[in-house]
């Protein structure tokens, strides 16, 4: 991940943390806050809080319907055809939501080990 990416994903979280914030705001306002005072700093905790939240990620690849009498007759060497060609991207998936798009590159050849570079980030609608 660049420093461009975390930045961004940075200013995200940032904009979550300040949408709780009004939303807290908002619920003070019609019922009073009986923290007032106690919870002057829960914007750095509050942040500090979300940025601890463990979170699931998956690289899909592509996908495929295939009748269970095809993948009950699969032996090492099949081979499944993804919905997907070569170049395409893949998506970034983020506790069973598609958060980004990106192409899958090579990190360190001498090790085999390979990443994803983000190419794309999809918006959310509002009722995620």
């Amino acid at each position: 991940m660049t420093a461009d990416d975390r930045s961004e994903t940075a200013h995200k979280l940032d904009s979550v943390v300040e949408s709780i914030a009004q939303m807290r705001s908002a619920a003070e306002g019609s019922l009073g806050d009986p923290l007032r005072g106690a919870s002057d700093d829960w914007g750095a905790r509050g942040h500090e809080a979300i940025m601890r939240i463990p979170v699931s990620v998956q690289i899909v690849l592509g996908a495929v319907r295939i009748p269970v009498s095809k993948l009950m007759g699969m032996t090492r060497g099949s081979i499944i055809p993804l919905d997907r060609k070569i170049g395409d991207l893949v998506d970034v998936v983020v506790n069973d939501r598609i958060v980004a798009r990106g192409e899958v590159v090579v990190i360190d050849e001498a090790t085999d080990k390979f990443g994803v570079a983000v190419r794309e980030v999809v918006q959310f609608s509002e009722d995620f």
